[in-house]
């Protein structure tokens, strides 16, 4: 997978395992010392020549580069840091393969662990494995305001016996970071937030 990245880049793997809305990934965390634009010529052109069908797309201040060769997707998603240097993030999964083979093509089922109101949209969820234990981060919305979606996550963590152990409120509403503790040490921690008429929730969900 890092084929291409020059070997003076720094690079660090993110977690053991890594699924992204259900799909298995391998993500590095990379970083180099060219300017960005130079960088993402560099990759773009390394992977180009060992025949990647590459693409390249410059949004804001960050670069995409994609690329794809014999069912794999290898994707950069690279920026410019304080040192004007490049970082980023570097992906690599079978997905083009899964697509023509019809492999795990359903939709998959998220946030299984998670009680949800009705009506409530699984927008993202991350799923980590490391060293330290598991962390599952969903992102969901639905239209229920934000203090009956907290009422709904007070009551459903008391249910099982979990305890309270922070809780904050940013001042005029601008949102409420809530953290359970299950009597196994496992962990939750909630953040609710409001936009656009409906409420955004984000749970991290840790187990050590």
């Amino acid at each position: 997978m890092l084929d291409g990245v020059p070997d003076n880049w720094q690079q660090t793997r993110l977690a053991d395992e890594i699924e992204v809305n259900g799909l298995p990934m391998l993500i590095y965390e990379i970083e180099g010392p060219q300017p960005l634009r130079e960088a993402a010529v560099i990759l773009a052109a390394s992977w180009a020549k060992a025949k990647w069908k590459v693409t390249t797309k410059a949004a804001g201040h960050e670069v995409q580069i994609v690329g794809v060769k014999d069912g794999w997707l290898k994707q950069a998603n690279l920026s410019s840091n304080n040192r004007k240097q490049t970082q980023g993030y570097l992906s690599m999964s079978d997905l083009p393969a899964r697509m023509e083979q019809d492999i795990d093509t359903k939709a998959p089922v998220l946030a299984k662990h998670l009680r949800k109101p009705p009506g409530t949209v699984i927008l993202n969820e991350v799923r980590t494995v490391d060293m330290v234990g598991e962390s599952i981060l969903t992102t969901m919305t639905n239209n229920f305001d934000m203090e009956q979606n907290i009422a709904f996550y007070q009551e459903d963590r008391a249910a099982e016996a979990w305890k309270l152990s922070f809780k904050k409120t940013a001042e005029d509403n601008g949102g409420t970071v809530m953290r359970y503790v299950s009597p196994k040490q496992q962990e939750a921690t909630y953040t609710f937030t409001r936009g656009a008429g409906q409420t955004f929730v984000v749970v991290n969900w840790i187990t050590r």
